[in-house]
């Protein structure tokens, strides 16, 4: 007598997560221009030549 074995394989599908990183570069380039100010004195100079008592 012959047995007959039946098998039936059932899929099962599994998740195998992948984590994807994205990177986002930015590139920021600075230029300066510059400003120019100005700052005004007055210098005061008494230069005495002589004595009074000489006039």
């Amino acid at each position: 007598m012959l047995h007959l074995i039946k098998s039936n394989k059932k899929g099962q599908s599994h998740v195998c997560p992948i984590n994807t990183r994205v990177i986002n570069h930015h590139i920021y380039t600075h230029t300066y221009t510059p400003e120019y100010t100005c700052c005004e004195e007055n210098d005061k100079c008494d230069i005495y030549q002589g004595k009074c008592d000489q006039f």
